[in-house]
């Protein structure tokens, strides 16, 4: 066809004519990392992370205390308590009144749970109940006020409310679990092995759905075991041994935070309890849930460190270059899904994840190869400095005040210093393609564990039934 072949020949000129502008030099990005801002204090036995950055007069406090102490069969109800505080009513407010309260003088104070990773220990994570609240400075007498009405006086024994939170709970997590199957299926797969994926899947993930869905539909049978368990949770985590304090603010706004935070400490928890721990029931199971829906999502996920290989910034250039050239090309031009990717962290822990996929085995297949694409990867120091500058660009987006303060926070209890991102930052800008040829035997130790988890349709599913451990709905009823 004419026309075809005259368009073809024109999107190859234009590709030849791209290679002739000038691109941006590795010497003419920024070699410096960010800062990190974590300014260490105590308070009477409490560590308080004073993230001192210029907020315009805002200021942003995470209350974290660790939950390390709590048994392990209470763990699934976190991710219930974390959704029914600031939403019950409280002595003095109805929760209709409290949001209101709270929303006409803040900018939220929400409740949720933040898992670490504890570096140098690959059996546990650091698992934290948090409790954020954003505000004007002026307005911090009256966060501590609401924060102590809401732990200290919020009805749990609310029967009529607590279904409906449970209901809300079970409705919100089944839309989710099926749109964002890829992640569904990543948090499943790594559940597997690690501990911080784990967790997760206990408290927010498919196991966690499970819990809800019995909840729900046996509420009056499974009613007074929530309330007594819910009762329990809030004497095992509210207690000033477990708390840790980050607040982003300037040295104004955090000047009168240290009096709040020790009058605080006074109001929590110091009923006697019997100390429990979580226990991780790992176990490769290699599981398919089925859907209604026609398309698949396919992770793969794996541990390098632990088969002995360290982490390293040119796996941030890798991700880059699966995402938008070996899994694109493969699974998103010739396999026709809708999305592809990667990731690799700190700690080892790596997933590859197929969105809307019409595929489950020729998708594996792909990922599979992806040992021989690094192995056999070239590319010149013009397609180098493209990867590169992909790579920077996702690193040095401008961050807010906020973001600023949950970065540093987040980097403090994972260990990670100002030198290990410089480091980092160095390693990518420095890479050659023998660096990313040299990732080959790490990309087969991750792909040698086969860890993985596939939502997807029935048929697709069935057909590939050989892979799977077990094949089971992912929504019942």
């Amino acid at each position: 066809d004419t026309k075809e072949l005259a368009a073809y020949q024109e999107e190859e000129e234009s590709e030849e004519a791209l290679e002739t502008i000038p691109l941006l030099k590795r010497s003419d990005i920024k070699r410096e990392s960010i800062k990190l801002y974590n300014d260490e204090h105590e308070v009477d036995g409490t560590t308080v992370l004073h993230h001192n950055v210029f907020t315009n007069g805002i200021g942003y406090l995470s209350l974290l205390f660790d939950t390390k102490n709590v048994p392990n069969d209470l763990i699934p109800y976190m991710g219930v308590l974390k959704s029914v505080l600031g939403y019950v009513d409280t002595e003095h407010y109805t929760y209709g009144e409290l949001f209101n309260e709270i929303n006409a003088q803040t900018g939220g104070i929400n409740c949720g749970l933040q898992v670490f990773r504890i570096p140098e220990n690959d059996d546990d994570c650091r698992r934290m109940f948090g409790i954020r609240a954003k505000f004007l400075y002026d307005k911090l007498d009256f966060v501590m006020k609401m924060i102590e009405e809401i732990l200290n006086t919020s009805r749990l024994d609310d029967e009529k409310r607590l279904h409906e939170i449970i209901s809300s709970m079970k409705s919100g997590l089944q839309n989710r679990l099926s749109s964002a199957g890829n992640a569904t299926a990543v948090m499943r797969a790594a559940s597997y092995y690690s501990p911080m994926s784990n967790f997760q899947d206990r408290i927010a993930g498919i196991g966690f759905y499970q819990l809800l869905k019995d909840l729900d539909e046996n509420f009056d049978e499974k009613k007074a075991e929530l309330i007594k368990n819910l009762q329990i949770l809030m004497k095992y985590i509210f207690r000033k041994e477990n708390l840790t304090v980050s607040y982003t603010a300037d040295e104004t706004g955090y000047a009168p935070l240290e009096e709040k935070i020790a009058a605080f400490k006074e109001n929590l928890y110091t009923d006697e309890v019997e100390p429990g721990s979580i226990v991780y029931d790992f176990e490769q199971k290699n599981e398919a849930f089925q859907t209604s829906g026609q398309v698949q999502y396919v992770a793969l996920c794996g541990n390098f460190e632990r088969e002995g290989y360290d982490y390293t910034g040119a796996l941030r250039i890798l991700r880059v270059m699966l995402s938008y050239d070996y899994l694109w090309i493969n699974i998103r031009v010739k396999g026709g899904a809708y999305g592809c990717g990667g990731a690799f962290g700190r700690g080892g822990n790596a997933c590859i994840s197929s969105y809307r996929d019409p595929n489950v085995g020729r998708t594996l297949e792909v990922y599979r190869g992806i040992g021989d694409y690094v192995r056999n990867f070239e590319a010149d120091e013009r397609q180098m400095t493209k990867y590169i500058i992909g790579t920077i660009s996702g690193k040095d987006v401008p961050k807010t005040p906020q973001m600023k303060g949950n970065a540093s926070k987040g980097a403090y209890f994972c260990g990670v210093t100002e030198e290990m991102m410089q480091k980092e930052r160095d390693e990518i800008l420095n890479a050659q393609a023998e660096d990313i040829q040299a990732l080959a035997p790490l990309i087969e130790a991750i792909l040698s564990d086969e860890e993985i988890c596939v939502v997807g349709s029935e048929p697709k599913v069935q057909k590939e039934e050989t892979l799977f451990g077990s094949i089971s709905p992912l929504i019942n009823g």
